[in-house]
């Protein structure tokens, strides 16, 4: 029997209303909740979720994620997302995706880091007790490279402060990654989300928040259509995460 398939975990998703923007195209964050619940089932299926961590006083966290967007999938397309994991290190799991329609033709592609912390400590983990748990094909990329460390901005603009809500919150008590990449997203005119549509966006998680914390986001001008951001705890100013976002002109209103 081939082994081959059972290494990447296949699904397919029809794209309702609430995973769409008013152009009727799928949200990054909503992208970021697809390849995030599909890591989840793949490694609960291997032996190394979330219940199954759980059990061990052990949780994980995503780290560091790049994605680029080759064509935007719109409300009611049948899209099939691919996952798999890559060769780890010993603190980092790193895990790909790629997304494609009906026809093959491929949407997105994304490649990721994570880590596997202590609930007691929020330290990361060995991973040397789980390397042989990771069912690896062999050579498959979505993404060659790893995920980049970012930078902080150098000149930023800032936003006014803004707190961390309930419903912020998932079920590790912390904000939930996509939240952070909304925050900045939000940031943007809504002008320019009408004539700009983000082709490559990078994120490195650096610190957890939770609610009724304060946050700031700061983002530096790298180019007309290259931006750098970072989320700041209001507190002690420390990075929760950095953003790197690439964008495209669709049209001109």
């Amino acid at each position: 029997m081939d082994e081959q398939p059972k290494k990447v975990l296949t699904e397919t998703h029809q794209i309702p209303t609430y995973f769409v923007d008013f152009e009727q195209k799928m949200t990054i964050p909503s992208l970021f909740l697809l390849m995030q619940e599909a890591a989840w089932r793949q490694a609960t299926r291997h032996g190394f979720g979330y219940r199954q961590l759980q059990e061990k006083g052990l949780f994980w966290v995503l780290a560091k994620i790049k994605v680029i967007m080759y064509r935007y999938p719109q409300w009611t397309d049948a899209i099939r997302l691919e996952t798999w994991s890559k060769e780890p290190e010993r603190l980092t799991a790193y895990r790909d995706f790629d997304g494609f329609d009906a026809h093959d033709q491929r949407l997105f592609s994304a490649t990721s880091a994570w880590h596997i912390l202590s609930a007691a400590t929020n330290r990361p983990q060995s991973l040397d007790d789980f390397r042989t748990h990771f069912p690896i094909p062999e050579g498959r990329h979505a993404i060659e490279e790893k995920p980049a460390k970012l930078p902080a901005p150098v000149n930023p603009a800032t936003t006014a402060a803004a707190v961390v809500l309930p419903s912020d919150i998932d079920l590790h008590r912390h904000v939930n990654n996509t939240r952070y990449v909304q925050w900045v997203l939000d940031r943007f005119p809504f002008a320019f989300l009408q004539t700009h549509r983000i082709h490559e966006i990078e994120v490195n998680f650096l610190q957890q928040a939770k609610v009724a914390d304060t946050y700031r986001v700061d983002t530096e001008v790298l180019s007309d259509v290259e931006y750098l951001s970072s989320v700041l705890r209001g507190h002690d100013g420390k990075d929760l995460a950095r953003i790197r976002t690439l964008w495209e002109a669709t049209h001109v209103l």
